[in-house]
Formats: C-alpha cells, sequence, structure tokens
C-alpha cells in the first residue's frame, strides 16, 4: 500500500527509518519536513491515530451536492472534482475568488468543535468552527472509499492590508491508494500557514484574517479527519450547543474550559 503524503516528499534514510518504526502494522506513514508519526501509544489502534477521544470529521465528494447550507453533523460536502489550486489563489483579491471547495474556519467561543455548513459546493462554501490551536489539541487525516482519487488541503487567509488571498506553502497531499488507509498527523499543515518567507502564522492569528481550508479534490469520495485533545489534560466531551453535534475540549477543571 502507498502511505499518504504530507507535503513535500522526505529522503530515502527517513522514509526506510519511519517503515521500520512502523512495521508492526506493515504501513508506512511519509512525513514531509521531518514530521514525526508520533508515540508509541498513538500507533496502538493500528490506523496509525492516537488511541482515545477524539472529534470525527468526514469531507464527502460528490458529483452533485446538497443544495442550501447544512449545519449540524460532522460531515462536509464537497465537490468531487473541483477547487481551486492553492498557488493560483495566491494573489487574488479575497472578494473575487469562487467559493466551491472551501472550507472556512471560525473560533469558537467554548472551545468546541462543530459543523456550522456543510455545504461546501455553493456560492458561499462550507463553515467549520473549532478552537484555537493554542488548545493544545492535534490533527490527523487519511483518504478513504474507493481507491484512485487525491485531494489537497491548504490552509489559506485573507491579508486585511491588500486584501488579497495568502495560502500556506505547505500542505496536505491526500492520495487514496489500494489498501488500508493510515493517518498522519497533519497538525501543522492545518492549524498554521507558512509564508514564503518562512515565517509561520497560526490559525486565527490577527494578522490575517478569514481562515479557510482550501480543499482541491481530484476524485477523493472521503477524507477523514480527527481532532485530538492532547494526550494529557482536557478530555473531549459530546454534547450539542445551539443546535448542531459539537465536540467540546473540557479541563479537569470543568466546567470553565481551560481554567
Amino acid at each position: 500500500m502507498k502511505p499518504l503524503s504530507v507535503g513535500s516528499p522526505v529522503d530515502d534514510a527517513v522514509k526506510k527509518t519511519k517503515m521500520k518504526a512502523t512495521n508492526v502494522m506493515k504501513h508506512a506513514v511519509i512525513l514531509a519536513l521531518g514530521l514525526a508519526v508520533g508515540t508509541a501509544a498513538a500507533l496502538a489502534t493500528g490506523n496509525g491515530a492516537p488511541s482515545g477521544s477524539h472529534f470525527n470529521l468526514n469531507i464527502i465528494g460528490k458529483a452533485t451536492c446538497p443544495t442550501g447550507p447544512k449545519s449540524g453533523g460532522n460531515v462536509i460536502f464537497v465537490l468531487l472534482n473541483g477547487g481551486d489550486s492553492a498557488s493560483s489563489l495566491n494573489g487574488q483579491l479575497a472578494t473575487g475568488i469562487s467559493k466551491v471547495n472551501k472550507i472556512f474556519l471560525t473560533q469558537s467561543t467554548n472551545n468546541t468543535f462543530a459543523v456550522l455548513d456543510g455545504n461546501a459546493c455553493d456560492t458561499i462554501g462550507a463553515l467549520f468552527a473549532l478552537p484555537n490551536p493554542t488548545a493544545g489539541y492535534t490533527v490527523w487525516a487519511r483518504a478513504l472509499a474507493t481507491p484512485g482519487g487525491n485531494a489537497t488541503m491548504t490552509t489559506c487567509a485573507t491579508d486585511p492590508t491588500t486584501g488579497e488571498i495568502v495560502c500556506s506553502t505547505e500542505n496536505v497531499l491526500l492520495p487514496r491508494f489500494k489498501g488500508q488507509s493510515v493517518f498522519a498527523n497533519v497538525t501543522t499543515q492545518l492549524t498554521s500557514i507558512t509564508l514564503a518567507t518562512g515565517q509561520k502564522v497560526s490559525l486565527f492569528d490577527p494578522t490575517l484574517q478569514n481562515y479557510f481550508w482550501n480543499y482541491n479534490n481530484a476524485g477523493d469520495r472521503l477524507v477523514q479527519l480527527r481532532f485530538y485533545p492532547p494526550q494529557s489534560g482536557p478530555k473531549l466531551i459530546q454534547g450539542r450547543v445551539g443546535g448542531p453535534r459539537v465536540l467540546l475540549l473540557l479541563s479537569s477543571c470543568a466546567p470553565v474550559p481551560f481554567c
């Protein structure tokens, strides 16, 4: 089975090292820029992801998408074949870009994960609420369903001084090959923007505005994202806040998150 790739490929020596470290699963997870696969505990599930409570987000590619906003649940619909390359968005005025296959991000005020609008196929895009990355959660991704497709996710935002789109130089590559899919840690790629200068801007940093994930899809029918709390400390608790199903990221001093 060929692995999920995150960003640019690592060199052969690193590949061999990671394959040896994960031979118990008979799968290799190639992580760009020297990202670690995770601890032994994180590999205990057999699919590369950490064990324990998490919020699961399914991104489903459809040839024909539902009409109108879709709130609640844990599903976001995108076009099966559609979207823009991140490089083509860079420098464009934010007011002029297509919102198709864009998942706009808003910071939750109560440390929750929730799908507020699950339709990324229309003229306004999807909307997903998640905590500030300073909460310490990690993000893991894999492609599932019918083999043969691939997608690229890139974190982008608007420069408030110019009104232009700025997309990260790092991205998440999500090819779907035959065999079992394994998760890769994509926290850096989906919670920050790496500028051309090398500077990293964290998700929701006021330096930029209107953050979103650009989803350039070429046939991926299902991509799964999982959001895990820190290995020790806060816990994820399922619940409903204002309608949509959410997952609350709470500390041991609940009910006040991160007190």
